[in-house]
């Protein structure tokens, strides 16, 4: 297994990638650059890759396509979603909110929300796993 913290980015989908350890580092630029890279990203509206893995949480590092959206939907868990570029609407039922790169925003679990990315953008997705909601 491949125990060097610091190599996660070089190999996203190897089965021995590390996804939880003490200390995982990530260079988000190159992970991105690798993530467009794929047959996922050329062909579809968006791609990720689970940078860690956790009993308690999730980073996911999502990437789509301008014009795209992930539809209405809920988590059980608290997240929190960090735009790294581009511009995304966030909207739950009730408000509308437009990420810049830079922005941050935290939602409730059981919070009903929807994604629209206004132009190619790429975010790292939060998974607080509350013990009894389990992913």
């Amino acid at each position: 297994m491949n125990n060097d913290p610091m190599s996660n980015t070089f190999s996203l989908h190897t089965p021995d990638r590390l996804l939880d350890a003490a200390l995982l580092c990530f260079e988000l630029t190159e992970a991105t650059e690798k993530l467009k890279q794929e047959d996922t990203w050329k062909m579809g509206e968006r791609t990720a890759i689970t940078l860690m893995k956790s009993t308690f949480m999730r980073i996911v590092l999502i990437a789509m396509h301008g014009q795209s959206e992930i539809n209405f939907h809920q988590s059980g868990n608290v997240i929190s979603v960090q735009l790294l570029q581009g511009k995304v609407n966030f909207q739950t039922a009730s408000e509308s909110v437009m990420l810049k790169k830079g922005s941050l925003i935290t939602i409730h679990e059981d919070t009903k929300h929807t994604l629209i990315a206004i132009e190619e953008s790429v975010f790292l997705l939060t998974i607080a796993i509350c013990p009894m909601n389990q992913v």
